[in-house]
C-alpha cells in the first residue's frame, strides 16, 4: 500500500543563503533541473534573517506538501524541523551549512543534484525529537560550557570562519568557565552535582569531530544523556580530551543514562543550545517527542542510529515519490 502523503511531486527548497559553505547557484539549479525532468514541481524559497525557515516550512507542511528540503546548515534544518513536528511532510537535506551534522549521519555529503536524488529514491521514515519548552531538536540539547561558546560566537564571524569560529571560543571558554550546583532530575532519579555540560542527544555526532552519545538511537522514544561532572579548567581539558578519543563513558566524572525526561534545578539558567544554535531562554525541562517527524533517508542508508527497519512497501521496487 503506497504511502498518500507521497502521491504527489511537489517538493519545497528552503535555502540559507548566507550559510557558511552554501552551494552555488549552478549547482542548485542542476537539482532544480533534475527535479522538473521527473515531473515534479519546485517552489525554491531563500531566507533573509534567523527564524524564516519555520514559518516556511510550517505553511508547506499546511499544504499538504509531501517532501521539504533544507539547504544549510544544522540551524536551518532546526528552524524547519520546528515548523514540520507531527504534520506528514517529509524533510531532506542539501548540505550547505557549516557542520552539516544531520547530513553526515545520513551519509549525505553529495552535491545538490545528487543528494536530492538520494532523498527523493529513497526511504521515508519516522524519527524522534527532543523538546525543549515550546522547541523541538533533532539533534542534541546542551547545556552548560558548549552553549557557552556557542553564545558567544556572532553570525558575522560564523559566516567568515565556519567551523573555526567554534574552536576558537570552545579553547577561551575552557579557560575560563567554571562549573554551576545544579540538580539533574533523569526520569525521576536525582543527583546533585558541581555540572560543566549536559548533552541530551537524540543522534551520534557531535560538533563533527567526535561522538557523546555514541549510542544514541533516533527511533527508540528515547534521549541518550551525558552529564559532565568537575570544576573548571583542568577537568575541561581532561574530559574533553578523553571526549576527543571516545573515552569518556569511563570517566567517573561522566553519567551516563537513557531518558524520556531530564529536568534542572538552579539558582541560575545555564546557557542552552539546540542544534548548535544558541537560545536564548533557557528551559529547565527536556523531553522526548517520540516519531515527531518524517525524515528522507537514503535507500542503501545502513546505520545503527535507526532501529526500525523501513516498511516493505517502501524498501521494494521502484520508490512511491518516482512513481
Amino acid at each position: 500500500m503506497t504511502d498518500p502523503a507521497l502521491d504527489r511531486r511537489e517538493a519545497v527548497i528552503v535555502v540559507n543563503p548566507a550559510a557558511h559553505n552554501s552551494p552555488g547557484r549552478k549547482a542548485l539549479v542542476k537539482a532544480d533541473e533534475w527535479l522538473r525532468e521527473r515531473g515534479w514541481t519546485a517552489e525554491w524559497l531563500e531566507t533573509a534573517g534567523p527564524g524564516e525557515a519555520t514559518g516556511m516550512a510550517a505553511r508547506a507542511a499546511e499544504r499538504g506538501v509531501p517532501l521539504l528540503f533544507v539547504c544549510g546548515g544544522d540551524g536551518t534544518l532546526n528552524e524547519a524541523v520546528n515548523g514540520l513536528a507531527f504534520s506528514e511532510t517529509a524533510i531532506g537535506v542539501i548540505p550547505g551549512g557549516t557542520s552539516n551534522l544531520w547530513a553526515r549521519e545520513l551519509g549525505v555529503r553529495e552535491k545538490p543534484v545528487e543528494a536530492v536524488r538520494l532523498a527523493v529514491e529513497g526511504v521515508r521514515r519516522h524519527v524522534d525529537l527532543g523538546r525543549a519548552g515550546s522547541r523541538y531538536f533533532l539533534l542534541m540539547a546542551g547545556y552548560g560550557i558548549d552553549a557557552a561558546a556557542i553564545h558567544k560566537v556572532s553570525l558575522g564571524v560564523k559566516g567568515r570562519l565556519g567551523a573555526a569560529a567554534y574552536v576558537l571560543s570552545a579553547a577561551r571558554q575552557a579557560l575560563s568557565y567554571r562549573s554551576s550546583r545544579v540538580t539533574v532530575s533523569l526520569d525521576g532519579k536525582r543527583c546533585r552535582l558541581n555540572m560543566l555540560l549536559l548533552v541530551a542527544g537524540n543522534t551520534r555526532l557531535y560538533a563533527g569531530v567526535t561522538q557523546i552519545t555514541r549510542e544514541a538511537v533516533v527511533d527508540d522514544g528515547l534521549l541518550d544523556v551525558c552529564v559532565y561532572e568537575g570544576r573548571g579548567r583542568w577537568d575541561i581539558i581532561r574530559l574533553g580530551l578523553m571526549t576527543l578519543l571516545g573515552r569518556h563513558g569511563r570517566s567517573n566524572k561522566v553519567i551516563q543514562r537513557r531518558v524520556k525526561r531530564l529536568a534542572l534545578t538552579w539558582e541560575e539558567p545555564l546557557p542552552l543550545q539546540l542544534d548548535g544554535d544558541a537560545i536564548k531562554d533557557s528551559p529547565a525541562e527536556v523531553e522526548v517527542a517520540p516519531g515527531a517527524l518524517w525524515v528522507m533517508t537514503p535507500q542503501e542508508l545502513r546505520s545503527p542510529l535507526f532501529s526500525r527497519r523501513p516498511e516493505p512497501q517502501q524498501a521494494r521496487g521502484r520508490h512511491p515519490l518516482l512513481r
